[in-house]
C-alpha cells in the first residue's frame, strides 16, 4: 500500500499543504481534517499542491469538493497546484475543475489568491 505523506510549509502567511503519494478512501481523511484544521485558523488563503500525487481518485476529489464548501463559508480562498493528467482529467471529467481554482504551481497561486 502506498502511503500519502503531507507537509505543511508557508508563503507569506498562507498555508501550502503538499501531497505525496496516493489519495483513496484510505489516505482521504487524515487530508480533509488536516485542510479543516487550518481553515479554522482563518488564514488569509489555502493551496493544497497534487503535483506530487500518482493516485487520484474520487474521494481525493470529494476531499477538494468539501475544502472547497468550508473555505468559501469562512470566506477563504482557496487554490489547487497541479499540472498532472492524473489529477486534472477526473476533475475536468466531474467538472470539478470549474469549482475550484486551479493553478499550474505554487507561486502562481500565492500571487492569486493573496491580491
Amino acid at each position: 500500500m502506498n502511503q500519502l505523506r503531507q507537509r505543511t510549509t508557508y508563503v507569506q502567511s498562507i498555508p501550502i499543504v503538499a501531497l505525496t503519494g496516493e489519495i483513496d478512501m484510505m489516505s482521504s481523511a487524515p487530508v480533509t481534517s488536516r485542510l479543516a484544521e487550518l481553515l479554522d485558523h482563518k488564514p488569509p488563503a489555502l493551496v493544497v499542491d497534487l503535483r506530487e500525487v500518482r493516485f487520484f481518485g474520487s474521494e481525493g476529489i470529494r476531499a477538494l469538493v468539501e475544502t472547497q464548501q468550508q473555505a468559501d463559508e469562512l470566506g477563504i480562498k482557496f487554490g489547487v497546484v497541479s499540472d498532472s493528467r492524473i489529477v486534472l482529467r477526473p476533475l475536468q471529467m466531474t467538472a470539478v475543475d470549474q469549482l475550484l481554482m486551479l493553478f499550474d504551481d505554487v507561486d502562481d497561486a500565492v500571487t492569486a489568491l493573496s491580491a
